[in-house]
């Protein structure tokens, strides 16, 4: 019985890393984070304090859509 896209998608873990070399999150206005779905419905997926020196995001909220990486593609890759 052939699969359907979403159980095959399912089976598909992506993640968003962080550049720790370039992510500056004084500097960028914070787009990864207002962007992100996940921070929009009022979880804590990519978090920056005042005193971050880059952006944090958690392995266990990001759903792995990729906005982030399309609004700061300098800072962040998709895995």
């Amino acid at each position: 019985m052939p699969r359907t896209q979403q159980e095959e998608q399912s089976k598909i873990t992506r993640i968003a890393i962080v550049d720790a070399d370039r992510c500056k999150p004084k500097n960028c206005g914070q787009v990864c984070k207002k962007s992100c779905p996940v921070v929009r419905m009022g979880r804590q997926c990519i978090i920056v304090t005042p005193t971050s020196k880059i952006a944090w995001i958690s392995e266990e909220l990001c759903i792995g859509c990729g906005i982030c990486v399309k609004v700061c593609m300098v800072h962040f890759q998709l895995l």
